[in-house]
């Protein structure tokens, strides 16, 4: 039963109470007809009209959950790993430094002055070492001028023949051409003589021989005779092998330093060549350590670098032990470089090409940061972003990258926190 004084609110409200007759709402249009309705009636009707509205707005209210939920269960959302990185050359920059040290002769280039492959940067002072080089040439030629005759010598020819090379060196070719003329000589008039005493011995034996015959001369006359020819036939011999070995053994010796020599003269001429400094690659000259001329470089100080231009950029990223398990080559990542605004300019799309095989650690100021490198390519030369603005990308500068790992739908990112407590819940520590 309905309290008393609910009854009179009822008979007020009753006139505009709908009623419903087969299924439809309809309104009482007679406001004076209230003391005439039964109080019980007009509480039912009441009743009535409230879970009308009840039932409808929980059946919205159900319709809505299972809309979202289909909707959280089918939208996708990327899962990303996020990571800082800079921007590099595919070539990295070119460190121009001195080798041996030495003398700063000339500088043609200035910081941020861009520069051609080729193109000369700086010298150094030359005199100490194209001294040095000239000195190694001259005696590496006398070494092979020497050695070319004799050769000739050895293998006894008539002519000797010089490579073109030595023929630059006139003077060294005329001294060894004198010489093994002398030389040639002074063997042929001491082998003449040898064998004039060869001839005159035999001449000697042969008579001697004849006579010991008819028995005008001692057996023993005969013998000497024959051993005086035997000791001229020796000595030939000998001054022949001795002129043979004492070319072998000098040729030998001219060979050695002629290996000895040609490893000095190139590295004697690889300094002359390091003491140039010229650009390998185009690019933009950047911290010139040295800028007076006469300035001393210690071996193996840096004068200056290039950055290199129009090459191939790359952003090497540094990602997170935790974030790595699902990065790896052909992803896709979203680039934001710090130099433009997000919002305007957008962002650039690129892949990753290369991920370390093991961490890298780094010394910071927090301590040290252990890390993944990973390398990201543009996918558009020149780089452009998404909303087709061409970037003037530098190497040097920062930005931020959302690798692309997977996808997950909105329904799993609600349930995630879920999960984790229920897989939590069921251990003891």
């Amino acid at each position: 039963m309905v309290p008393e004084k609910y009854r009179c609110v009822c008979r007020c409200l009753l006139p505009y109470i709908p009623e419903t007759t087969g299924g439809h709402i309809m309104l009482s249009n007679n406001p004076l007809a209230t003391n005439e309705i039964d109080n019980d009636r007009a509480i039912a009707r009441l009743e009535s009209y409230h879970r009308g509205r009840y039932s409808l707005v929980l059946w919205l209210l159900l319709i809505a959950f299972v809309i979202v939920i289909l909707w959280a269960s089918v939208f996708q959302l990327n899962q990303v790993a996020r990571a800082r990185g800079e921007v590099i050359a595919s070539s990295r920059v070119q460190i121009i430094q001195s080798v041996d040290g030495g003398v700063l002769a000339e500088l043609n280039v200035r910081e941020g002055d861009q520069v051609k492959p080729g193109q000369v940067l700086a010298r150094l002072d030359q005199t100490r070492s194209g001294a040095s080089v000239k000195e190694i040439e001259a005696r590496l030629s006398a070494l092979k001028a020497k050695a070319t005759r004799l050769r000739a010598e050895v293998t006894e020819v008539d002519k000797l023949i010089f490579p073109e090379e030595l023929l630059k060196h006139p003077e060294t070719v005329a001294v060894e051409r004198a010489l093994f003329q002398q030389r040639r000589t002074g063997l042929k008039e001491e082998l003449k003589t040898l064998k004039v005493a060869v001839k005159l011995a035999q001449e000697e034996v042969t008579l001697l021989t004849n006579l010991e015959r008819s028995g005008d001369v001692n057996r023993s006359e005969v013998i000497r005779t024959k051993r005086a020819l035997n000791d001229a036939k020796s000595k030939l011999i000998v001054r022949k092998n001795r002129h043979f070995e004492e070319a072998s053994t000098e040729l030998i010796k001219a060979e050695d330093g002629i290996a000895q020599n040609e490893q000095i003269f190139a590295q004697r001429k690889q300094q002359l060549e390091d003491s140039v400094f010229t650009a390998l690659v185009p690019g933009i000259v950047k911290n010139v350590r040295v800028t007076t001329v006469g300035g001393v470089l210690r071996a193996g100080e840096e004068l200056m670098q290039i950055i290199p231009v129009g090459d191939d950029l790359i952003i090497e990223a540094k990602v997170s032990p935790t974030d790595i398990a699902l990065v790896r080559p052909g992803l896709v990542a979203t680039i934001r470089f710090d130099p433009f605004d997000y919002t305007i300019f957008g962002g650039v799309t690129g892949k990753v090409v290369y991920v370390s095989a093991d961490t890298l650690k780094e010394k910071t100021a927090r301590g040290e940061d252990i890390y993944y490198r990973v390398h990201v390519i543009t996918e558009m030369t020149p780089v452009t972003t998404t909303t087709g603005k061409v970037l003037d990308i530098l190497p040097g500068m920062t930005a931020q990258l959302d690798i692309r790992t997977g996808e997950r739908s909105v329904l799993e990112y609600m349930l995630k926190p879920l999960r984790k407590t229920v897989s939590n819940a069921f251990g003891e520590r």
